[in-house]
């Protein structure tokens, strides 16, 4: 019984953070409704309800979707997630009922994480809960939530973790410590936001290198050498232990739009503007997507993207500096990662981000206002600190508090009095000012009542917080009465703002689309669905298991865009994520994707299409890579009779010149979304032209006998046949997957097996 009342008091606040945690989400769990998030429903419930169901109908994972851009690589999609550890639940469970759960338990072991920590800092339970809630119910953490971004969640939570576990190696220099935070750092990157990843480990770079800086400059026992190969084992077990991911998403990624990097204006979409920092003491100022009043900007996503706010409270503590020097290491870590994140962030905004984008990796990924997350990390590190201090006492407030009181105090104060006695004026001002577009959307009812909440709410708990910190620095309030002021007010700030972001959602689809579902083809073979109606979202064809020529995802294949993007008569764009609307389905080249039907006004069109699934071709030509498109667009291209190469087949199809008419049959005997089987028939050697995506991976035998799988006409697969009658079979095999499989296999059995031995080695030396 002493034992847990010595335990309790230092457990006690992780338990409330739970506490609050699984209040958040008691009306979802007591309601039986799914949680809520725009990309879930969009993206990430239709991709796992088709991972599940392949999973239970044949017994393994699925490699190749048939159901998105006519063909893609599933195995390649980083955010599927497919060997995240703790994704166990979308294997157990329908995605709906699993997301709150993994939500519930991410936030929880999250929290768990920033706990210890902290703890390991040596700082106090009551700080240690602090730096918990602001780490897990911040505006950023809360609002991805919100967003549906199950692969941040995933990424997002492991970060204190790995900082604990970096601390212990720079403090011992143990390569024990260094090769536990890799299996963590493979851990996180499997958790699919590779943007979060990169960033991340620039973060953990930066602690590794001002730890061991200022442990050099002290003078303290450190060897360099040592420091500098425990991050190497640190970065290397990360990434080898991830590999059976990411070789597969690295092949992927290198034919997709963002194969040669993106451009500048693309790696700087969604920047985070320098009058948005004003939602970081008015959250609201701009407006909030939950009840349709964000008015900043058309892209109501960008609310999401550049929410820092982590209450008022934290912000004060910043400056609140102690007597020692023990914790000035991470201190002074958490320091420059607050300043680095706000500079990055800004993009566009930063005149010298242009020299930025050249660095490995910032080419590759959009919206750098998503850095954001490092400074909440940071905050609430530095904002736990700042509590200890008081309660250790001897603490003092340096001249950025005053600087920062008077400067919020002034815009504070400023936009209360516009809002009480020049009302017009002040709404005017600021939405001439800080919209980008006219403010035309937002309801004008709502977007009054929730700017004015946030201005006197932020007055408040501005005023308040003030009055707290110098009432204790003049001894007037006592430091552990102050602590739990200052939870009790941090609580009130965060949880009013962020609790409105976790909501339930009925997934119900009209009786019409029901029906319109009920007329769609399955397979690719019986034909494509081009959905051209607004009650179909971009995945559905994965949602419903139809094959779609549509879909959303970060990755698609660069000819794919190409191909349809000049198939409607536009130019090609390297941007594309949302390939949705199609002007024109009846174009050649959207045929030749073997397009059978149209949803359109609430109708599914049958669409006149003499192209069919397979054929056989007699004759091939070579064309340049720039000159097929246009070509195929021609009159004077017939698929029926000639496909198109970017380079000469290794097999070779030539005709003599006294042969006779050609003939030729094709048939399907069975499709499968990795497996093809045809039965053909032809009087002279021909190709065999499918309406299926060419990728790397994708094997053909005819009679048992291995053969080539060209790319033709621009992006199809095609096979070389012989005379006479064949079997031909396709089946994918990812040899990226089977190589980063035993890598990844490998490392984690070498891992495990010298983390034993080194435990041993430890415990004998002890003893």
């Amino acid at each position: 019984m002493n034992r847990y009342r010595t335990l309790l008091p230092h457990w006690l606040p992780l338990l409330l953070v739970f506490g609050c945690i699984l209040g958040t989400f008691s009306k979802i769990l007591i309601s039986g409704k799914m949680l809520y998030g725009s990309d879930f429903i969009f993206y990430f419930q239709p991709l796992w309800s088709f991972v599940r169901d392949h999973l239970n109908q044949t017994g393994n994972l699925p490699f190749w979707n048939p159901y998105l851009f006519s063909g893609t690589p599933l195995i390649g999609n980083i955010q599927a997630c497919l060997f995240y550890p703790l994704g166990f639940l979308y294997y157990l469970a329908l995605p709906e009922t699993a997301y709150c759960y993994s939500t519930m338990m991410h936030m929880a072991l999250g929290s768990g994480f920033m706990f210890l920590f902290m703890r390991s800092l040596g700082v106090k339970p009551i700080a240690s809960l602090l730096s918990s809630f602001v780490f897990t119910f911040n505006g950023y953490f809360m609002g991805h939530l919100y967003a549906g971004h199950l692969s941040f969640v995933q990424n997002y939570i492991w970060i204190p973790l790995i900082l604990l576990l970096l601390k212990r190696f720079v403090e011992r220099a143990s390569f024990l410590d260094a090769a536990a935070a890799g299996f963590f750092l493979g851990v996180q990157i499997l958790g699919g936001f590779p943007q979060i990843s990169f960033y991340s480990i620039m973060a953990f770079s930066l602690f590794v290198l001002v730890w061991g800086g200022l442990a050099w400059i002290g003078r303290e026992k450190l060897s360099l050498l040592r420091l500098g190969t425990g991050w190497g084992i640190f970065i290397f077990l990360g990434f080898a232990l991830a590999a059976v991911q990411l070789l597969p998403t690295y092949e992927f990624s290198k034919l997709s739009t963002r194969g040669q990097g993106i451009s500048y204006a693309m790696a700087t979409y969604e920047s985070l503007h320098p009058k948005e920092l004003f939602a970081f003491l008015l959250p609201d100022i701009f407006g909030n997507p939950i009840d349709g009043t964000y008015w900043r900007s058309r892209e109501f996503w960008h609310f999401w993207e550049s929410c820092g706010y982590v209450g008022i409270f934290p912000l004060f503590l910043l400056f609140v500096r102690g007597r020692g020097h023990e914790l000035i290491k991470v201190r002074v870590f958490s320091v420059i990662l607050v300043l680095s994140a706000l500079f990055l962030a800004l993009g566009k905004y930063n005149p010298l981000y242009p020299l930025i984008y050249r660095l490995p990796g910032f080419s590759s990924f959009r919206i750098p206002a998503q850095i954001i997350f490092l400074y909440v990390v940071a905050v609430a590190v530095l904002s736990g600190l700042g509590l200890n201090q008081v309660l250790e006492g001897e603490w003092r407030v340096t001249k950025g508090f005053w600087v920062f009181s008077v400067l919020s105090g002034l815009l504070l104060a400023a936009a209360l009095i516009g809002l009480v006695f020049f009302r017009f004026e002040f709404f005017l001002t600021l939405f001439n000012n800080f919209a980008e577009n006219p403010v035309t959307g937002a309801n004008p009812s709502l977007l009054y009542e929730r700017i004015s909440n946030t201005i006197y709410k932020s007055c408040f708990i501005f005023s308040i917080s003030f009055f707290l910190i110098v009432t204790a620095k003049c001894r007037k309030v006592g430091a552990s009465l102050f602590s739990i002021l200052a939870c009790g007010i941090i609580f009130v700030d965060l949880y009013t703002f962020v609790g409105p972001f976790v909501r339930s959602y009925e997934f119900i689809e009209p009786p019409e689309k029901k029906s319109l579902l009920l007329q769609l083809s399955k397979t690719p073979p019986t034909g494509r669905v081009v959905t051209l109606d607004r009650d179909f979202r971009p995945n559905d064809g994965m949602m419903y298991r139809f094959p779609s020529i549509q879909g959303y995802d970060p990755l698609i294949l660069k000819k794919y865009v190409d191909y349809v993007m000049t198939s409607q008569g536009y130019k090609p764009n390297e941007h594309m994520v949302n390939l949705y609307t199609l002007s024109a389905p009846e174009a050649k080249l959207i045929k030749l994707l073997h397009a059978r039907q149209v949803i359109s006004e609430g109708q599914v069109k049958e669409l006149d299409n003499e192209i069919p699934y397979a054929f056989l071709v007699p004759d091939g030509t070579v064309r340049s890579e720039e000159s097929i498109l246009p070509f195929m667009k021609s009159d004077e291209f017939n698929p029926r009779k000639i496909v198109v190469f970017s380079k000469p087949p290794k097999q070779g199809r030539g005709r003599p010149e006294q042969a006779p008419a050609f003939d030729g049959s094709c048939q399907v005997l069975r499709y499968r979304s990795e497996e093809i089987r045809f039965r053909v028939s032809c009087n002279q050697p021909a190709y065999l032209v499918m309406s299926e995506i060419w990728y790397p991976g994708w094997i053909a035998s005819m009679d048992g006998k291995e053969v080539e799988v060209i790319c033709g006409n621009y992006l199809f697969r095609v096979v070389p046949v012989d005379k006479g009658n064949h079997e031909v079979t396709l089946y994918f095999v990812s040899r990226p997957f089977r190589v980063g499989c035993v890598i990844s296999l490998l490392t984690l059995v070498i891992s495990l097996g010298l983390l034993w031995s080194l435990r041993r080695r430890r415990r004998g030396a002890q003893g």
